[in-house]
């Protein structure tokens, strides 16, 4: 009996150990909070992380990505993932990139951005900057007043607080199956 109970807690602290590893260096779940990413993720959606792909990648622009947020201050509304400090944003801008807001309109490096994710023009303006070595620029696809904290906001972020890229909602909206660059499918 002492020799199955043993077996038995070597097999739970080995899956513990398993599940610990996938969690940190593979992939990961995490709850949306909050409207800054509709119309392509809803609060209280599901994402399933992958956080191994940007080891040997950098992002594209395009990815939905989760990034740690611990320096960012400001009002809380965005889509903050729950229970923890990190945003869930769409990578607008790489690093040696141009960025301007302005006529309802983003533009990358001069060139107007196809955003077929989004539902409303984007608001406001931002004068051209360069997103330097190192940096994302990131942007929540609700474009309407105040829906959204991001790099408008607290600027471009690091690279380093990169966790992983959006690539699957889990639950609870079946209909959206997987985030592929720049839309749901």
């Amino acid at each position: 009996m002492a020799k199955e109970i043993w077996s038995w807690v070597k097999t739970l602290v080995l899956a513990v150990i398993i599940a610990l590893i996938i969690r940190n260096h593979v992939c990961a779940l995490y709850v949306v909070d909050g409207q800054s990413m509709q119309p392509t993720l809803e609060n209280g959606e599901v994402l399933l992380v992958n956080s191994f792909t940007y080891k040997f990648w950098e992002p594209k622009r395009g990815d939905v990505i989760v990034f740690e947020a611990e320096e960012i201050t400001g009002t809380r509304r965005g889509n903050w993932l729950v229970g923890s400090n990190a945003l869930v944003k769409r990578v607008i801008a790489l690093p040696g990139d141009t960025v301007r807001i302005g006529d309802g309109q983003v533009f990358v490096n001069d060139q107007p951005l196809d955003e077929d994710y989004v539902d409303f023009p984007i608001q406001g303006e931002l004068s051209t900057i360069t997103v330097e070595v190192d940096q994302l620029f990131v942007l929540g696809d609700n474009r309407h007043p105040r829906a959204s904290l991001d790099s408008r906001d607290f600027g471009p972020i690091p690279l380093s607080s990169v966790i992983g890229r959006a690539v699957f909602v889990v639950t609870p909206s079946p209909h959206k199956v997987a985030i592929d660059g720049n839309c749901m499918i």
